[in-house]
């Protein structure tokens, strides 16, 4: 019978090695497909952990771009009230300092005039007198003298 010669016991031997050599082969791929998952789950794990810190740097990165636009308008806010405030100081300054120099302008101009309107009564009182003295000197009245009368005028002048 040819039916157990060498062929068929190499067919039943790979057969009995297959079947012993299956669970332990099974279950090394097993384990190396499982760590294989792990390691995946572990990855993609970490992938979504890092992909969450992004996305909360993300946000606050976009807060902070918020404040900084806010604190940048409060700035530029801040910097026009404090430009209005100092024009405003520099024209009251000015107009103050304009006030003062008219004021001055107006003080001088009323000196100068008391000047010359002192020195035209100066110049009238004297031509007056003059005239009054040519006037005696011709008329010669000798019940006052000349300069009694002069006197008196000028008295009367003051």
């Amino acid at each position: 019978m040819h039916f157990f010669d060498e062929n068929f016991w190499i067919a039943v031997s790979f057969i009995v090695f297959l079947y012993f050599a299956y669970k332990p082969i099974k279950k090394a791929i097993i384990n190396s497909l499982d760590a294989k998952i792990n390691e995946i789950k572990d990855k993609l794990a970490q992938t979504e952990k890092i992909k969450a810190e992004a996305k909360l740097l993300l946000e606050e990165t976009q807060k902070e771009m918020e404040n900084f636009e806010e604190y940048k308008q409060q700035i530029i806010n801040k910097a026009k009230a404090s430009t209005e405030k100092l024009i405003e100081k520099r024209t009251k300054e000015m107009e103050i300092a304009l006030t003062r120099k008219s004021e001055e302008a107006v003080k001088l101009i009323e000196n100068e005039k008391s000047k010359i309107t002192q020195q035209l009564r100066d110049e009238f009182t004297e031509t007056v007198i003059n005239l009054v003295r040519s006037y005696l000197a011709e008329s010669k009245n000798n019940a006052v003298s000349d300069e009694e009368i002069i006197n008196r005028f000028i008295k009367q002048k003051n």
